[in-house]
């Protein structure tokens, strides 16, 4: 494997189902930061004005239902729950139903996790510190490797019409998500964007990857057929 990106200690994602019900007392507790709304990197554009832009900041543009845990254990279930991937944020809400302005800010920690219906996401501190690390998609969760996606929004402003015969364009939100394979050791080692630059990474193994993926034709550009190699680079 090449280019090693950041080292932490994981926990291992070990779900208890003791029943935990969200209410107004845990929306106090010290999982959530009231002090502030959700802070946007919002780039001169109103999040809340759909029209005038185009993709999304979030990884799903609507709250969805999702699990809180902490340290292994159930911390809420059933709540609404929205990933804001421009400004790395959980947002968090009693109900689906609840307006948007009364959401809070979960508070980063390497010890809770959240599940959105079937996808789990981990907050990961860089160099120990919380301030510069993420969140991070479990995309699988081997044996001996992991795979994780960091969703990245590119973001082009708006640009204005410069005469009668031209149209303004809206701002735009594009996806380019960035994928990692995570050892059990927790370090990183990121994904390059080319196909070929991909199997260099699976290290002393990369003749083994390069004929399955041959033999699979299998695009790692590619979200379902990465996971698919990744499956196999784990059985090795």
């Amino acid at each position: 494997m090449k280019k090693i990106i950041i080292t932490v200690v994981l926990s291992v994602l070990t779900l208890n189902t003791t029943t935990a019900q969200f209410d107004a007392a845990m929306f106090v507790s010290d999982a959530f930061l009231l002090d502030t709304y959700i802070k946007r990197q919002n780039k001169d554009v109103n999040f809340k004005d759909t029209k005038s832009y185009k993709g999304t900041p979030y990884n799903h543009p609507n709250f969805l239902l999702g699990n809180i845990y902490k340290e292994g254990t159930l911390l809420a279930n059933n709540i609404a729950i929205r990933y804001n991937a421009v400004a790395d944020e959980m947002e968090v809400k009693q109900t689906l139903t609840t307006v948007d302005d009364n959401a809070r800010v979960l508070t980063k920690s390497q010890n809770i996790y959240v599940k959105i219906i079937d996808d789990i996401y981990v907050f990961v501190p860089y160099q120990g510190g919380i301030e510069n690390g993420g969140y991070f998609q479990v995309i699988f969760e081997g044996d001996e490797i992991a795979l994780y996606k960091k969703h990245v929004k590119n973001f082009i402003p708006e640009k204005k019409a410069t005469s009668s015969i031209t149209k303004t364009l809206p701002a735009v939100f594009k996806d380019k998500p960035v994928f990692y394979l995570v050892t059990k050791s927790g370090t990183f080692y990121q994904m390059p964007k080319s196909k070929s630059k991909k199997l260099k990474v699976f290290g002393e193994k990369q003749t083994q990857m390069k004929a399955f993926t041959k033999k699979y034709d299998l695009d790692l550009n590619k979200q379902k057929d990465l996971l698919t190699a990744v499956k196999y680079y784990d059985s090795l």
